[in-house]
């Protein structure tokens, strides 16, 4: 048993010292009122522990999730994608550490093609967009620049035409971080409800609490 608990505790690296120390404190009482004494016994009881800590870094991840959600300040909106993007991430490793059937399996590859596809995405619309016009700005302002003097209202419309551009790329980076926020808590939606319907959850993870 204590192979077993040692094995659980050093895949829990991720969580916080009074975290960790929670759930193995539960599972180490768990085992012992079980009369479970053996590394084997355990895996019968709780699975390898490979698969039950990264159930329990997925269950603590929504936890934290939902609580940067709940708090709802506009300061906490990279935060929220951050955190959600890793969530996510957890709740596909926990998934595959289980034994699943082909429909959740395909429910799972589906959920990674569309994480993968947002991703890309978003860095194809960010990179192309806001660079273009930045690139298009600046060479709008340096043509301003340079014949300012010798046609000074050319140069001022140039001027106001490259300060358009750049306030318009400002706004579009703008939009784009909303998109993606908005297209990243969907995906984080879909991952949870996924992970609570078909991850199995055994008799001691049914009585564990966060």
């Amino acid at each position: 048993m204590t192979d077993y608990i040692q094995a659980v505790t050093q895949l829990l690296g991720r969580l916080t010292a009074d975290e960790r120390a929670d759930v193995v404190n539960y599972y180490q009482e768990y085992l012992m009122d079980a009369g479970i004494q053996t590394y084997d016994d355990a895996v019968s009881e709780l699975g390898v522990p490979r698969s039950l800590a990264r159930k329990v870094l997925a269950d603590y991840s929504i936890k934290l999730s939902d609580q940067v959600t709940a708090e709802g300040d506009s300061r906490t909106k990279d935060k929220q994608a951050k955190t959600n993007v890793r969530m996510v991430w957890l709740i596909i490793l926990a998934l595959l550490s289980t034994p699943v059937t082909i429909p959740i399996l395909l429910i799972i590859l589906l959920l990674l093609l569309a994480f993968g596809c947002v991703t890309f995405g978003l860095i194809v619309a960010a990179g192309a967009t806001y660079l273009s016009l930045i690139v298009a700005g600046v060479i709008t302002l340096f043509a301003g620049i340079a014949t300012l003097l010798a046609a000074p209202w050319t140069g001022i419309f140039y001027l106001g035409m490259g300060l358009t551009i750049l306030g318009t790329s400002w706004l579009v980076w703008l939009l784009i971080k909303w998109v993606g926020r908005w297209l990243i808590w969907g995906l984080s939606w879909f991952a949870k409800k996924i992970y609570h319907r078909f991850m199995p959850r055994n008799r001691a993870e049914r009585g564990r609490t966060l």
